[in-house]
């Protein structure tokens, strides 16, 4: 045999093995290592082989999370100083309301009354010259526009606003 035709079943073995390197091999069904087609005879899908690769070890559970409220309030003084006290993050309603009507005796109003109060979202409070209102929304932009839509003056303002979103624990 001479040179030339060894150079050229070289040149085909190499050009063979190349063709099979760059050909990505499937198991049954098209499907990769593991899995086994679905839907029978020309199924586009794969599902894990029964019992492939379980070495007894457990699955991990998925942490299960858990979802606390959270509560908000706003009180004030509508009759005399206007002062406004308000809460946010609190673990019950009860809690919030407190401690919105303690904020706004502490800032030296007399006669505070509660507003409104919240939970999982966002209030806004919202004053002009003469009127005021207050609303929720699910962000502090949404409720901050329902409370100015509601308050209708042209000049009122939002003085107000917070939110109180539920923790997630684990």
């Amino acid at each position: 045999m001479g040179r030339s035709q060894i150079m050229k079943r070289l040149q085909m073995l190499l050009i063979c093995l190349l063709g099979v390197a760059g050909t990505t091999l499937h198991a049954e069904g098209g499907c990769p290592s593991g899995m086994v087609p679905e839907g029978g005879p020309g199924a586009s899908s794969c599902r894990p082989m029964p019992g492939y690769n379980q070495n007894g070890a457990a699955t991990p559970a998925v942490p299960r999370i858990t979802w606390i409220s959270q509560y908000g309030a706003v009180a004030m003084d509508t009759t005399e100083t206007g002062f406004i006290g308000a809460s946010h993050d609190k673990p019950s309603r009860a809690d919030a309301e407190r401690i919105a009507m303690q904020n706004c005796l502490d800032l030296g109003a007399k006669k505070c009354e509660l507003l409104n109060w919240y939970a999982d979202g966002c209030v806004a409070l919202a004053q002009g010259p003469t009127l005021f209102a207050v609303a929720n929304g699910n962000s502090p932009a949404e409720a901050a526009n329902a409370a100015v839509a509601n308050c209708k003056e042209a000049s009122c303002k939002v003085v107000y606003s917070n939110c109180s979103k539920a923790k997630a624990v684990r």
